[in-house]
């Protein structure tokens, strides 16, 4: 290849790896404001209405992160309750917060 071709690919390569670091910039943007406004959110529900969605949290996430889950500190007691009535009872599906 010529110099220029190998120029061209070069920026080709910079300006992709540039848009990818901005996707990626922009998708953690959106996390942190999608976790901040579930925190709002979360804060304001109804303890029962929490503890089921930290319920269905705990259920689909993996066994690691369940574990941090159960640690948060807006998470409601009475949630242990929530996920051991679903053990005894039904699937996730038919959950209240799944529909």
């Amino acid at each position: 290849m010529s110099k220029k071709t190998d120029r061209l690919i070069d920026a080709l390569k910079a300006s992709a790896r540039q848009d990818g670091e901005k996707d990626a910039e922009t998708r953690a943007k959106i996390r942190a404001a999608m976790v901040e406004a579930l925190e709002q959110l979360l804060d304001q529900m109804p303890e029962q209405r929490a503890a089921e969605l930290f319920a269905d949290l705990e259920q689909v996430a993996p066994e690691s992160a369940a574990k941090l889950i159960r640690r948060h500190n807006l998470r409601p007691e009475v949630t242990d309750g929530v996920l051991a009535d679903r053990l005894k009872n039904k699937p996730l599906s038919e959950t209240p917060t799944a529909r």
